[in-house]
């Protein structure tokens, strides 16, 4: 059976049709999903920044405030080190023993 180059171009031409046909249809049965996972996803987005927004305000406010905590506490421990030199040797070396025990 010998196949004229007229019905290789029309059985391509088909193939062509049916294959363009079928994505037509696919698209059309998944845009609706899409769009659905889409929204979804857009309002799970709007509650986890709605949820994060006081967190933020929160730092935002309350950042002053904690970085004079820290500075209290750094110079406490300094003052302490500047005290009891051998007490702060000591906790260091007994801290640095624990934390090698825990981390084998």
């Amino acid at each position: 059976m010998e196949l004229s180059s007229d019905s290789v171009e029309r059985k391509a031409s088909q193939a062509h049709f049916a294959v363009d046909s079928a994505a037509a249809k696919a698209t059309e049965r998944a845009a609706p999903a899409i769009d659905r996972a889409a929204q979804a996803a857009h309002q799970t987005v709007d509650k986890v920044a709605q949820a994060a927004a006081p967190a933020a305000d929160w730092i935002n406010q309350n950042a002053e405030q904690l970085k004079q905590q820290q500075e209290a506490l750094i110079e406490s421990c300094r003052s302490y080190v500047r005290d009891r030199p051998l007490a702060a040797v000591g906790l260091a070396l007994a801290a640095g023993y624990l934390v090698g025990r825990l981390a084998r």
